[in-house]
């Protein structure tokens, strides 16, 4: 039996319900505790608290890779990882998980426009009802949270040819080479234990190609901080039983420039060495 994908309904961080309730990818507990901080990573980015050559970006979805043991041979280290999804307006937020082995690029971008969807149904219903957001967990009638739910169930059950219909409808083109990331343009690296304290100050930067403010630098270690965070939360079993010292693992953002619709990708690299443990950033355009 397939594992559906988990979605679930936040406001400014905080969990409301997710869809389905039990038996989804993730426990409602862990699920709960993603929420805040994937909040706080969308916050960055949709409030252009942070810029890459000057321009606004949205989130199309953030990749956690599962971490390996350098011992090991790792031929599809895509199929194991998770891939989140998020869209939220008006404090309200949607956000998926699926396993990377359910998804490709073209499903990725369609998850996307279908939260989008999602978001702005809700906000509708919730208007005509004259109910806040924040009324969602408490509300004796669920007709609107089971509403949504029997949506989100009817949708997987014909996911994919629902995105080959809205690719033709778009016109998108899902060429491989768009999420081909080929330019660098900025590359460093920083003590964890400094990551968590001083943000980036005192990160080593081998290579920087952005004209990035020192805010705007310390908004991009407080992002690597929340990924390797989330990282840790999800694969914890999995980082507990690895032998090897190395202790790798990797999660990334591709991200869209809201005007030129360029794609870039923020890789996080989380590893041990020597003792002592590291991050490395680095931000790629196509």
């Amino acid at each position: 039996m397939e594992i559906r994908p988990t979605r679930w309904a936040t406001s400014e961080g905080v969990f409301l319900y997710q869809v389905p309730e039990e038996g989804g990818l993730l426990p409602i507990e862990i699920t709960m505790l993603l929420s805040s901080s994937l909040y706080a990573i969308s916050v960055f980015f949709e409030y252009d608290q942070i810029k890459f050559e000057q321009e606004s970006m949205t989130i199309v979805r953030i990749n956690f890779h599962s971490p390996f043991d350098t011992n090991d041979i790792v031929e599809n280290e895509e199929e194991q990882g998770y891939v989140i999804h998020s869209s939220f307006k008006d404090n309200i937020c949607f956000q998926s998980i699926f396993l990377a082995s359910q998804i490709n690029n073209q499903l990725s971008e369609f998850e996307k426009a279908f939260l989008e969807s999602v978001v702005t149904n809700l906000l509708e219903t919730l208007k005509k009802e004259g109910r806040n957001v924040s009324d969602l967990p408490f509300l004796k009638n669920r007709s609107i949270i089971d509403d949504t739910e029997n949506m989100l169930q009817e949708i997987d059950t014909k996911y994919k040819s629902l995105v080959a219909s809205w690719s033709l409808a778009y016109g998108s083109d899902y060429e491989t080479s768009k999420f081909d990331f080929t330019n660098v343009l900025y590359n460093g690296k920083i003590r964890v234990e400094e990551l968590f304290y001083d943000l980036g100050d005192r990160a080593i930067e081998s290579f920087d190609q952005l004209l990035m403010s020192r805010e705007e630098k310390i908004i991009l270690y407080k992002i690597a901080k929340s990924l390797v965070s989330l990282s840790g939360l999800l694969y914890e079993n999995e980082m507990k039983e690895l032998e090897d010292k190395l202790k790798f693992s990797h999660s990334e953002i591709i991200l869209e420039g809201n005007q030129s619709k360029k794609l870039y990708r923020l890789d996080v690299r989380h590893y041990d060495l020597e003792g002592e443990s590291f991050c490395d950033i680095t931000i790629m355009s196509n």
